[in-house]
């Protein structure tokens, strides 16, 4: 649940303006024959542009929301809900400079809003007016959604002021339990003041207790690695990271980190904006996604202090990629630039979602680009087999994932869903035996992956072989997955290609209540109905197929079972029957 404050920061009535417009409107035309023209902008009532701001909230599409609320602006620019309204939402969309502006105008009716607030600290905290920002953060209150960070905020407030003394005050009342791992971020922003405030054997002993405290610790371990190279302790630093990449890193990261020049000192903005990228996380963290709105203002916060912040830019293109904006999520990813240890990890990100977009030529031409850019790494290679599978390119796929498997230096079991791709896409292509093989591989790496069991033995049974054996991986797959229906499908159609119609009836009545809403399953069914002479079941069935957009090939056969039952034109034959016809062929 929010607090009440985060409940009532930002919430407005669904109407609270006077319904004017409707006042304004003439009576419409008695003949119905006139041709209908786009009314002059100028005739939307403000309760038009307001409730048309409201929709694209909900949309998440704020920067449309903000445009609509600038028009109702323009039209009434006193109007304190709207212009309440207007704040919020451009505020919403990062378009800060907006909401500097509009602040003191919601200050004069809400004079302790914390977002109005905080926008103003914000900004005197650019202009380096540390005393002014001080006096501003004091009147949001106690209650707020700075919350226990609130006291940081301060303490690097007085670090600007040089009042180095009040800040340490302040942190060493906020000194979580000692040797607790919690104690590594706190020990972090002090060691920071420590070496602004010249005390540099302090600043390093808090460094490297921050690392012991939390040695998986990524940020930790970036913060204190550049602090050591400020303090002149470069080898310590390139140790650290690349001890860090070792147990619990990707190397791309420390590899850019360690080719990274001297980082800058730290600043109060600096300081600042890594805690509102710390609110932020926290208000994402949410898993049912309540308050993704809000972590997303506290994100656009911190770039706003720190630009080249760009752990806050993965988690703002995250964002918006959950709220279905991909350009925006694209957007985002570019703020990170080619020097930044994250940029390698933006542009694979930015790539996939370039293909998202149906730009999958583009993907594949970037990310073809970053697997010869560096020919050790698996990922852009691996990125871009699994982005042609999931586009059904399987023999392009197929080669890039040929290039992220020549690269596996030691196969172990974190690489299973590498063959397991490969695998998939050779028997799409009709290359069963290398596919076979992968899968065996997949499955030898990670013996009980119940996908891989489920695709494999459904595979063996459905050519006809190994019938007991590809049963067992069956059986084992749905005991591992009990509640998928798609597993549960492949028993049920794989007792039906063995001609066992009962035992088939029941795994796919079970399957459809599973996963009832995919056309495949239901059809399914439908046929095994068919089979046990329950017809006009099994018709109802191949009608709900037909009403679940099947893939396009199937809608001429559903249709000819509903129109004629199943007939030797329109039912797979049992590996028996299909063995007894090959045999004839023969």
């Amino acid at each position: 649940m929010r607090s009440k404050p985060l409940a009532l920061l930002f919430t407005l009535p669904l109407i609270a303006l006077p319904l004017s417009g409707q006042a304004q409107q003439s009576k419409a035309p008695s003949s119905l024959t006139l041709p209908q023209r786009a009314l002059p902008a100028k005739t939307i009532s403000i309760d038009g542009r307001y409730l048309a701001a409201r929709v694209a909230e909900a949309d998440h599409d704020y920067e449309a929301g903000a445009q609509q609320l600038d028009l109702a602006l323009a039209q009434a620019p006193k109007d304190p809900t709207l212009v309440y309204a207007a704040f919020r939402m451009h505020t919403y969309a990062g378009q800060f400079d907006t909401s500097v502006r509009l602040a003191p105008q919601v200050l004069a009716t809400k004079p302790g809003d914390g977002f109005a607030n905080l926008v103003l600290t914000i900004d005197q905290v650019k202009r380096g007016d540390y005393r002014k920002a001080e006096q501003q953060l004091a009147r949001i209150g106690a209650e707020n959604q700075l919350g226990p960070l609130r006291d940081f905020v301060i303490a690097w407030l007085k670090v600007g002021t040089k009042d180095f003394a009040a800040a340490r005050d302040i942190l060493a009342k906020l000194k979580p339990k000692e040797g607790d791992r919690s104690e590594a971020p706190s020990l972090i922003i002090r060691a920071q003041i420590d070496e602004l405030a010249g005390d540099r054997a302090a600043a390093e002993a808090k460094y490297r207790r921050a690392v012991e405290l939390d040695p998986s610790g990524l940020r930790i371990a970036v913060s204190a690695a550049e602090g050591l190279r400020r303090l002149g302790k470069t080898a310590d630093a390139h140790a650290l990271l690349q001890s860090y990449a070792e147990k619990y890193s990707d190397s791309v990261v420390m590899d850019g980190l360690l080719a990274a020049p001297t980082p800058k000192p730290p600043t109060p903005a600096s300081g600042i904006a890594e805690i509102l990228f710390d609110i932020g996380g926290i208000l994402g963290s949410d898993q049912r996604n309540e308050r993704a709105d809000l972590a997303l203002i506290f994100e656009q916060f911190a770039v706003e202090l720190k630009p080249d912040l760009d752990f806050a830019w993965l988690m703002i293109a995250g964002i918006d990629e959950q709220f279905g904006k991909t350009p925006q999520a694209i957007a985002a990813l570019g703020k990170i630039g080619p020097a930044s240890p994250l940029n390698w990890q933006a542009r694979l990100r930015a790539a996939t979602l370039s293909a998202q977009e149906d730009n999958i030529d583009e993907a594949a031409r970037r990310l073809r680009a970053m697997a010869a850019e560096k020919p050790d790494r698996i990922d852009a290679p691996l990125t871009l087999a699994d982005l042609l599978r999931t586009k059904e390119k399987y023999k392009d796929a197929v080669a890039a994932y040929d290039m992220a498997i020549l690269r596996i230096k030691t196969p172990d079991e974190k690489y299973w869903p590498v063959y397991f791709g490969r695998g998939i896409c050779l028997e799409r292509i009709k290359q069963w035996p290398r596919a076979e093989a992968d899968m065996k591989k997949a499955l030898e790496l990670s013996p009980e992956q119940p996908y891989v069991l489920n695709y494999l033995g459904y595979s063996w049974i459905d050519q006809g072989m190994h019938l007991d054996e590809g049963m067992k991986m069956l059986k084992r797959a749905t005991e591992l997955r009990p509640d998928d229906g798609a597993i549960t499908d492949s028993v049920g159609w794989a007792y039906y290609r063995l001609g066992q119609f009962n035992e088939a009836v029941k795994w796919l009545e079970r399957a459809s209540e599973q996963k009832g809403d995919d056309a495949t399953v239901v059809e399914h069914l439908g046929d095994a109905y068919w089979h046990v002479g329950r017809f006009r079941e099994a018709r109802f069935e191949w009608t709900r197929a037909l009403n679940q957009k099947p893939d396009k090939d199937r809608l001429p056969i559903l249709q000819d079972k509903l129109a004629n039952g199943l007939n030797a034109s329109n039912d797979k034959p049992t590996v028996y029957e299909k063995a007894a016809e090959k045999n004839q062929g023969g």
